[in-house]
């Protein structure tokens, strides 16, 4: 094992930078409660076949159960190396045993899917499994650092197996939500602390290559088209952090991924226009375009136009860059949010002062599998099954109609390196007892594991019945379809969730 390098280590800081705002707040406030979250990041360097490593960045949100006992979901994305674009999803769990006020210990399992940039030899059907145990030192306000070992294995007819040292940043923050959906305590707020506000956007970004980018192969590198979506949490009326991920939607890069994150800063213009500036850090890759080792680098300003308190526009220009690659791209970028929170929507637009409200979240893993529904849904084990693991977030705008976006990523069935992002609205109808009716509709970007995604651009449509075991806690069953616009991929889907549902305060 050869020793974890200076460079990619100042990765590992410069993704957790944007995160450090709350946690200096919640040391200076002495009325804040105990932060109940964790935004970590992880590096370490797989052994791969033929005396290759793969350098690979963690990204991760955890929430505490209590205070040792953690679970949340997370990335991994290669970020060194030549292998960019190997990205997987996942569910991730952690327990920690405390040996002194400052030094624990800490172990956890993570498992996930995905693959790339070596496709079906390198991740098999796509499951990923990853144990570690670490030695972990608190240090208050900076958060808890962590040093340890892990061991990563693909074992679904993968050929990565892997044991390699790691170290991790953990950045703790408070994010006032409440487990459960109970009717008797919706708008008590009662010693409850508000949230910042964030916003939910939908993003469209053209990308205009440089004329020296090239594909893997060495041919010339076509412009691209990206959908995906963008989280941001502010920490003040002007800074935020910012959390995104888009895949090719058009173009010929079907299979392209990123996911990056940053830190932003917005500025009044008038009353219902704000100028905003950002940078980003992160990982991307797939569809042939060569991005070298994975790492990512992204620029961007434009203007934010609200069409009402909480709907807005913003229309932006930029540049992106791979570290190591060749490609590089002016992007116009257009995206249709929605904010909620305390700041802009009373300060800005003159809402009145009304206390805290309540607003509703379901946060699903979601097991999908696709049945072939066309002959030429994919180019290879077309008689087999796909399955899917992923993650799915539904925003309730009320208590039946939500918006909601999910990523998923394969583990079986020889679709290895498939991924999709989905983002689209839902209704939710409570029937009888705990049993409810769930019906949404979905658009984004898939591609990869030799399904027939033409230019990446897809839709879904589910529906089905789902039962509340408790208020904080659901299971769901749903069928659907999913095809692509232009390309051939057309397949039955069974979907199974197991949700879990919060209040969170505003």
């Amino acid at each position: 094992m050869t020793s974890i390098r200076f460079v990619p280590v100042s990765v590992l800081f410069a993704m957790l930078f944007p995160f450090t705002a709350p946690v200096n707040a919640a040391a200076d406030s002495v009325q804040r409660p105990e932060n109940n979250f964790a935004v970590t990041a992880t590096y370490e360097e797989w052994d791969l076949p033929g005396d290759e490593r793969m350098g690979m960045a963690g990204l991760g949100v955890s929430h505490y159960f209590t205070d040792n006992f953690s679970m949340g979901v997370g990335s991994w994305m290669a970020v060194r190396g030549e292998r960019g674009g190997f990205i997987t999803l996942g569910v991730d769990g952690r327990l920690r045993y405390p040996l002194s006020e400052n030094l624990g210990v800490e172990s956890g399992v993570f498992v996930g899917a995905g693959g790339g940039r070596g496709g079906y030899n390198l991740s098999g059907g796509g499951l990923m499994l990853r144990t570690h145990a670490a030695l972990t030192y608190e240090m208050g306000r900076w958060g808890r650092l962590g040093a340890g070992v892990s061991y990563v294995d693909f074992p679904n007819s993968g050929s990565i197996s892997s044991i390699q040292p790691f170290i991790s940043l953990s950045l703790p923050f408070y994010y006032a939500v409440e487990s459960g959906w109970d009717n008797t305590s919706a708008g008590s707020v009662t010693g409850r602390e508000p949230s910042r506000q964030h916003s939910l956007s939908v993003i469209g970004r053209n990308l205009q290559v440089l004329s020296s980018a090239h594909t893997d192969s060495g041919s010339d590198q076509d412009d691209l088209t990206l959908l995906g979506i963008e989280w941001r949490t502010y920490f003040d009326d002007n800074w935020y952090a910012k959390l995104e991920t888009e895949g090719a939607a058009s173009g010929n890069s079907t299979g392209y991924m990123q996911i990056l994150t940053g830190a932003g800063f917005r500025l009044p213009v008038t009353d219902r226009l704000y100028a905003c500036a950002d940078v980003a850090i992160g990982g991307g890759g797939g569809g042939g375009v060569d991005t070298g080792s994975g790492l990512m680098f992204d620029a961007a300003a434009g203007l934010q136009l609200f069409m009402t308190d909480n709907l807005f526009a913003e229309l932006s220009g930029g540049y992106l860059s791979s570290a190591t690659g060749s490609f590089d791209a002016g992007s116009i970028a257009l995206k249709l949010g929605y904010e909620v929170g305390g700041g802009h929507e009373k300060q800005s637009h003159g809402v009145s002062e009304q206390g805290v409200s309540d607003d509703y979240m379901r946060f699903r893993i979601v097991n999908q599998t696709y049945f072939k529904a066309d002959e030429r849904w994919r180019s290879h084990h077309n008689d087999e099954d796909v399955e899917n693991l992923g993650v799915q977030v539904d925003y309730f705008l009320d208590r039946n109609w939500y918006l909601t976006g999910q990523g998923l990523a394969a583990y079986d069935g020889g679709a290895g390196a498939y991924m999709t992002g989905l983002i689209g609205t839902g209704f939710r109808k409570q029937l009888v007892g705990g049993l409810y009716l769930n019906a949404e509709v979905l658009a984004g970007a898939a591609g990869g594991g030799g399904l027939a995604m033409g230019s990446g651009l897809v839709w879904q449509g589910n529906a089905g019945l789902g039962y509340d075991l408790g208020s904080s806690v659901s299971a769901l069953v749903t069928a659907g379809r999913m095809e692509a616009f232009d390309g051939d991929f057309k397949a039955n889907v069974l979907g199974l969730s197991l949700a879990y549902h919060v209040m969170s305060s505003m």
